[in-house]
């Protein structure tokens, strides 16, 4: 059996360097989970190749020649400490930040890439800007996984070839599995990325769309053998329910095998953060917000001990949370920085 990390080993608060690698609505949770439990040297990879909503829209303008910069914004903007949230500058750009006009262009996104341009797509140089426009220090940089505008394209079970990230929302519903993933055009990975990984103590796979927002991270070139070379421990936190074209039925073994895949690591993670609770529990307990995931063809995304065992005999830790909260109004299914926030804090000290 594979040797298990020490996962009790103290480590002091400076000398943890923590790499979260997705975007979406997952990464920024997570991120802001660490900066609750007292982190600050946070480096945050994000995809660079959505091709859909408004950062697809930008894109498409300007046909396909800058990167989409939807998520490394959303991962920039979860840096900013809850302490620094209430002063009125930061206020005021978050709500500039959120606007789309009429032409569903976002002005946000329109801010960055102007910065982009001004800075020669130094995006270290654009958030220094925004630090001192915003008079704020961000707890960590966000990083995009590179700077060389490209698409992904995938296959399916029917043995259909899409092109583009927006194909995967498109899709989202449907029976047509995905099979394979790649690159369009092959991109080197920004060494931001790369020494950030190198160097970082804990990789945390985020939450979100297992590949629209996760996979692709670790196709630029460079990104996979930084993780072979890395000796940070590597946490994945699995999503909570299920895209029916990405995840649908997903076992805990189906996750290792994908991040085996696309890493090409015999263990790709040494530690699984997943759901509390098994997916019939959740049907039983939440009953109107599984109706209404199932009118989606998303299911709970959650296994009971049983399911969990041959990965934990593989020497992969498991830890089962009820770090999630079901939003108002809508019923939908999120994870809570705040529950997160401790317990990432009790696995790493």
């Amino acid at each position: 059996m594979p040797k298990s990390p020490n996962w009790n080993n103290p480590l002091r608060n400076s000398n943890n360097r923590i790499v979260t690698i997705g975007g979406g609505t997952g990464a920024p949770i997570v991120i802001k989970a660490f900066i609750l439990a007292g982190f600050s040297n946070i480096s945050a990879i994000s995809t660079a190749t959505d091709s859909g909503g408004r950062t697809g829209r930008m894109r498409t303008d300007e046909r396909d020649r800058i990167i989409s910069v939807g998520d490394l914004l959303r991962n920039l903007l979860a840096l900013i400490s809850p302490a620094q949230n209430h002063l009125s500058r930061v206020k005021a750009f978050t709500e500039l930040a959120d606007f789309t006009d009429g032409r569903y262009r976002n002005l946000g996104y329109q801010i960055y890439y102007g910065l982009l341009e001004k800075y020669h797509n130094n995006f270290l140089a654009v958030q220094k800007h925004f630090e001192q426009l915003l008079d704020i220090r961000f707890q960590g940089v966000a990083i995009p996984v590179t700077i060389k505008p490209t698409n992904i394209s995938f296959s399916t079970s029917i043995g259909a070839v899409y092109h583009g990230e927006h194909e995967l929302d498109r899709q989202s519903m449907s029976a047509n599995t995905i099979t394979k993933i790649w690159l369009d055009e092959p991109v080197p990975a920004t060494p931001e990325a790369i020494s950030a990984i190198s160097q970082a103590t804990l990789i945390i796979f985020c939450p979100g769309s297992i590949y629209g927002s996760v996979i692709v991270n670790l196709l630029p070139k460079g990104i996979t053998a930084a993780l072979k070379a890395s000796k940070a421990k590597k946490i994945l936190i699995t999503n909570l329910v299920s895209n029916r074209n990405q995840t649908h039925r997903f076992s805990p073994l189906d996750y290792l095998r994908l991040f085996k895949k696309y890493t090409g690591l015999p263990r790709p993670f040494d530690l699984l953060l997943c759901p509390g609770i098994s997916e019939a529990e959740f049907d039983r307990k939440y009953s109107r917000v599984a109706k209404i995931y199932a009118t989606e063809h998303s299911h709970f995304l959650g296994w009971a001990q049983p399911e969990l065992q041959p990965l934990e005999k593989l020497g992969i830790k498991v830890i089962r949370t009820d770090a999630m909260a079901i939003t108002p109004g809508l019923s939908r299914i999120r994870h809570d920085p705040a529950k997160l926030a401790p317990l990432l804090k009790s696995i790493i000290l």
